[in-house]
């Protein structure tokens, strides 16, 4: 048998093992609260008994008219509680048919006594009549109480032989089933042990270099299909005869392989692929560390955003391939120009930005701006053609300007247009808080 089906007749049989547990919980429960319902009725009868006794005794102590009514509505009240519907078994159901003829017989002498009260209503009571009533009554009562008592007696014999059976039955059950299941958990485990030691004997031997060995397995489960597999690979290992050596070098360049192009495929999604340098995504995740580093140090940093001017004109006369290179050769020059904890990005066309870190003065920026703009403004030689490119540069300055990436962005884009619309100045910083741009001449 498959090792699945076996776990699963396993499953089966717990499940089985849980239900009836369940069941027989539920039936030990049912079964107290029958016996509580009893119980609790019989000691309601057995109060209705005694106020009925009770009330005899004060009838025979005064033997009035009032007495005798109030004996009728205590009888009348027992009357009651016998006719309720309780699960009795059969002796019981006797025991009660018995009280409920006493209780009966309690209503005839009521009202033989009323008879008799009514004809010698003028007359003098009769004391014989009295006390053979009273008597009656009496041995009527005795018997209700012996009758209860046997009530009693019965219903907590049954009680103990039924939850003897149910406990014999269920410990039965239980121990048949569990004894089931440990032997059958049991078989399972051998079976996988043994499977588990033969799959592990055969791998240690491949492990060692043994190729013609084969495990060896009888039964017909999943193990014995691994074990099958396992030797038909072992087959074909055989038939394999690479050597060592050569497939060690095959898998290092490969793996060299992989690793070149996942060193190239990473330079590709951080870096712009004109230019080299990086692109926006990247800039701004290498920004965003760099502010969070200078924030917790108080150090000041400036971002620049430049645009480049009359770069459109070479572009449109000269062809894209003439722009690339003047693209390749400003970036290769801001690139060569910078510290290490510099960071230049490009946004793209002819936007570039610049992260100036650990500013330590304000006039640092402006002479790391006059540095930039000259080689920008440096001629550019491609081919022919002698070119000349200007810039227009929007500064934002952390923190005053911005405490994130993009408010320090927008802010020094912000700049760049006020730089851009004013022909006289070539950088300008954003603007303050009342709006008046601080601006710097070329």
């Amino acid at each position: 048998m498959m090792l699945s089906k076996r776990l699963k007749w396993t499953a089966i049989l717990c499940s089985i093992l849980t239900l009836i547990v369940g069941l027989s919980l539920i039936q030990v429960h049912n079964y107290q609260q029958k016996i509580y319902r009893q119980l609790n009725y019989s000691m309601k009868l057995q109060l209705s008994i005694d106020s009925l006794r009770s009330q005899l005794w004060l009838y025979q102590e005064y033997s009035d008219k009032q007495g005798l009514i109030e004996l009728n509505n205590r009888q009348a009240e027992l009357a009651a509680e016998l006719s309720q519907d309780i699960d009795w078994d059969v002796q019981q159901k006797i025991i009660i048919q018995n009280i409920n003829r006493l209780n009966t017989n309690v209503r005839v002498l009521i009202n033989t006594q009323n008879t008799h009260h009514s004809k010698q209503l003028d007359d003098a009571v009769n004391p014989t009549a009295e006390r053979l009533f009273k008597t009656k009554y009496s041995m009527i009562i005795e018997e209700m109480t012996e009758e209860m008592f046997s009530l009693h007696q019965l219903s907590i014999k049954q009680a103990k032989i039924k939850q003897q059976s149910l406990l014999w039955m269920v410990g039965a059950i239980l121990l048949l089933l569990t004894t089931l299941i440990t032997a059958w958990s049991f078989m399972t485990l051998i079976r996988f042990r043994n499977g588990l030691y033969s799959l592990n004997q055969g791998m240690e031997a491949l492990a060692s270099g043994d190729l013609t060995s084969r495990i060896v397995f009888s039964d017909d489960d999943e193990l014995s299909a691994l074990a099958g597999n396992f030797n038909n690979m072992k087959h074909s290992l055989t038939q394999i005869t690479v050597k060592k050596d050569s497939l060690k070098q095959e898998v290092d360049r490969q793996t060299h392989k992989l690793i070149e192009q996942q060193d190239r495929l990473i330079f590709l999604a951080e870096h712009d692929e004109l230019t080299g340098i990086y692109n926006r995504r990247a800039f701004i995740k290498k920004i965003d560390s760099a502010i969070a580093r200078d924030l917790r140090s108080d150090d000041q940093a400036a971002l620049l955003f430049i645009d480049l001017n009359k770069f459109k004109q070479i572009n449109d006369t000269l062809g894209h391939s003439v722009g690339d290179e003047v693209i390749v050769t400003l970036a290769q020059r801001l690139m060569s120009n910078l510290r290490t904890t510099d960071i230049v990005g490009r946004l793209g066309g002819d936007e570039f930005v610049v992260w100036l870190d650990l500013i330590a003065e304000p006039i640092d920026i402006d002479q790391k701006l006059t540095q930039l703009l000259n080689l920008i403004k440096q001629p550019i030689n491609i081919g022919p053609h002698t070119l000349e490119v200007g810039a227009s540069i929007g500064v934002s300055v952390l923190p005053k300007h911005g405490l994130s990436s993009r408010e320090l962005i927008s802010a020094a884009d912000t700049a760049m247009y006020q730089a851009k619309a004013d022909n006289s100045i070539e950088y300008c910083y954003y603007a303050d808080d009342h709006g008046i741009s601080t601006l710097a001449s070329s």
